[in-house]
């Protein structure tokens, strides 16, 4: 299950690898234009529906749940752990990718030390900067202890903050700062609280 999956190209990603695919998408238009790419790709085992996370009341039914970059969109983010909890089989994983609202430069516009404003002040900087108007959909950014308490509330989940297995292409590939982060996060695990973002894998208890 990719929920909030925006274009579908994770989604089709995960098709050719898994035996079967769904992709929730809260954006009317984004559900099209990925329902639209679903069908380019040939594929019959990936579907798109029009619906947000507050809609999951699966039990049960999936081995891996993704959200990758959706957390911070989410208001009711404990609603929505639950809600995956009961939707994933005992020993299913949880991908969860979400910007670290420590980080000084806020994800999604790029201006500094947004994530730390309250939102009437975001709002206002957004504008002054024209970059838009309202920051609330991209608010809920978590914190490493925010996390934390909210995976608290699912105690069958056992969660921890990873690297990626494959590092070879951030490793060779990326600018010097990626590649001192990662080195820096794999000696000093602690620095995950100011990390740029929030890599967790977490697993079913119970498979």
């Amino acid at each position: 299950l990719d929920i909030g999956a925006g274009f579908g190209q994770t989604a089709i990603e995960l098709a050719r690898r898994c035996r079967s695919v769904i992709g929730m998408e809260p954006t009317e238009e984004l559900a099209t234009r990925a329902a639209v790419l679903v069908r380019e790709s040939g594929l019959s085992n990936v579907s798109i529906r029009h619906a947000g996370a507050e809609t999951l009341d699966a039990q049960e039914a999936y081995d891996l749940v993704v959200l990758d970059n959706v957390y911070e969109h989410l208001r009711e983010q404990r609603a929505a752990l639950r809600s995956i909890t009961r939707a994933l089989r005992a020993g299913g994983v949880l991908y969860l990718l979400a910007p670290n609202k420590l980080w000084p430069m806020e994800a999604h516009y790029r201006l500094p030390f947004l994530s730390y404003l309250p939102l009437p002040a975001a709002n206002a900087y957004l504008r002054v900067t024209g970059r838009g108007t309202d920051y609330r959909s991209a608010s809920y950014a978590p914190t490493l202890r925010s996390i934390g308490r909210d995976f608290a509330t699912v105690p069958e989940l056992k969660w921890r903050c990873v690297l990626p297995a494959d590092r070879s292409a951030t490793m060779s590939g990326s600018p010097l700062h990626y590649r001192v982060g990662m080195k820096a996060l794999e000696v000093a695990p602690c620095l995950w609280a100011i990390s740029k973002a929030l890599l967790i894998v977490a697993v079913k208890r119970g498979g």
